[in-house]
């Protein structure tokens, strides 16, 4: 959950583990979430406050734009099959009849 983007922004994170958010399944399915309920919507501001007009503001300001819902679902399916391949391949390896 933290490389994820929920618990800390992605672009923020130090540079050491900031690869961690490329092979972390959360993160594709919080980006498509963001996008999903933002995208296209509209804030009503108080004068003299300090909030998000748009929708997209919020995308940008937690860099959850960087690929589309449909991106972020193939990216999802992907590292579940490679996940899942790696974790057949080493068992199969380990385990020996």
């Amino acid at each position: 959950l933290l490389f994820g983007g929920l618990l800390a922004n992605s672009s923020t994170i130090t540079p050491v583990p900031r690869w961690l958010r490329w092979i972390n399944p959360v993160s594709y399915a919080y980006a498509a979430l963001i996008q999903n309920e933002f995208r296209g919507m509209e804030f009503e501001c108080q004068p003299g406050s300090q909030c998000y007009s748009n929708g997209d503001q919020v995308i940008e300001t937690y860099a959850m734009g960087r690929f589309s819902i449909g991106e972020n679902v193939a990216f999802q399916i992907l590292l579940a099959a490679v996940f899942f391949a790696a974790g057949y391949a080493m068992l199969r390896w380990k385990i020996k009849p």
